[in-house]
């Protein structure tokens, strides 16, 4: 029982240390490791992985590329955008293979996955959540310090990213706020004899 108590305290902690955020897509996938550090969340590293060929090979190429980033950069979770359905159904469809391939690299390394809409994470990065891909791209920088815009969708990684990363801070900084409200002392009112 203790063991995994400590296990999942661990556990809650890597997470909220280093988060790989993933844009999906069956062309090019952005990625974005940031970490938490004193100064607030830094970036480690970013990119795109662009897949070539027929739809399997792509996905499997996707698979195995964020497999490989996972091992390489060790996070405690990965950031995933849920799926909009807009008017385009094809989209959709090919949007939710190429998150399919992203969520077997993450099951295969036993990795925590968390998602967010696509509002929720526009409204954590800009602060307006129907924000458009050139806001999102120039907050993330400014919240990354980063001296160059990132490509969009490794822009769109970072942002899903930092969204977890602002969320698990709000979520840590209410139950510490919960943990220091005292509960009222009951009193006793003895029957007078």
């Amino acid at each position: 029982m203790r063991r995994d108590l400590e296990a999942r305290a661990g556990a809650v902690a890597r997470e909220s240390e280093r988060v790989l955020g993933v844009d999906p897509g069956t062309s090019a996938t952005g990625w974005g490791v940031i970490e938490a550090r004193p100064l607030g969340p830094a970036r480690v590293a970013s990119g795109v992985v662009r897949a070539r060929g027929e739809l399997a090979a792509r996905l499997a190429a996707i698979s195995a590329a964020i497999g490989e980033i996972i091992r390489i950069h060790s996070p405690g979770v990965l950031s995933l955008e849920k799926t909009f359905v807009g008017q385009n159904i094809q989209s959709a469809f090919r949007l939710g293979e190429a998150r399919g391939a992203v969520l077997v690299a993450a099951a295969t390394a036993g990795l925590c996955v968390r998602e967010y809409s696509p509002a929720e994470v526009k409204l954590a990065v800009a602060g307006y959540g129907r924000a458009g891909k050139a806001q999102v791209q120039g907050m993330v920088a400014r919240l990354l310090g980063l001296e160059t815009l990132p490509a969009a969708d490794e822009a769109d990684a970072l942002a899903v990213a930092l969204c977890h990363f602002h969320s698990r801070e709000m979520a840590r900084r209410l139950t510490a706020a919960v943990g220091e409200i005292r509960t009222p002392r009951r009193f006793r009112f003895e029957a007078a004899r």
